[in-house]
């Protein structure tokens, strides 16, 4: 019965008599105690050093969590900025028209700065590469121009059985949050489509 004190006389190291202890039965059984000077010990500040032992390895973790999310959220705006960017490049519109080489990698890189994942991303410091059966250009990394400007990824009549467009974004992201074994990361994203029209 929880509460109920039960006499109990225990020896003396010295074997001088007996001295009484009280015997406490409660709800996870017996325990005994006796009347002591000592004050009982002090556990002020361990839950404060507990803490201290677990805050960098709680840190390392939200830290990546947060830095592989900035990463595969960049990922997936480059990879529909290079999909849409090849779909456009081997369409025309009613009036026949097609967008130029240089109009593809520009649109791709305006599209993949301006995408809703694309977290922090510099515009400028992405990397555009097009290549198509009938045109190539390039758009490199703080480049404002691209070269091939009068080429069209897909005009005029082409050998290749297949004739595909692709069209590559590259650039090299840094995560927001410094960790020891994540630095600046080369992000890669490719669209690839077939010719509609190649006369």
């Amino acid at each position: 019965m929880s509460g109920v004190v039960w006499p109990v006389r225990r020896m003396t190291t010295a074997g001088s008599g007996w001295h009484p202890v009280k015997m406490h039965r409660g709800k996870w059984g017996a325990s005994l105690s006796r009347a002591s000077g000592r004050k009982p010990i002090s556990e002020t500040g361990v839950s404060a050093v507990e803490f201290a032992l677990v805050l960098p390895v709680l840190v390392l973790i939200v830290g990546a969590i947060v830095d592989f999310g900035f990463l595969f959220s960049q990922q997936i705006a480059f990879n529909t900025a290079a999909r849409d960017a090849a779909r456009s490049a081997v369409r025309q519109d009613l009036s026949g028209a097609r967008p130029s080489c240089a109009t593809v990698a520009t649109n791709a890189r305006a599209s993949a700065a301006s995408g809703a994942g694309a977290i922090g991303a510099n515009a400028t410091a992405i990397a555009v590469s097009v290549v198509g059966p009938d045109g190539s250009c390039s758009l490199p990394a703080g480049s404002v121009s691209a070269s091939g400007a009068a080429l069209y990824p897909c005009v005029g009549s082409s050998g290749a059985s297949t004739p595909r467009t692709q069209v590559t974004l590259s650039y090299a992201s840094t995560p927001p949050f410094p960790l020891p074994f994540m630095g600046a990361m080369t992000l890669t994203a490719r669209g690839d489509f077939t010719c509609e029209y190649t006369s």
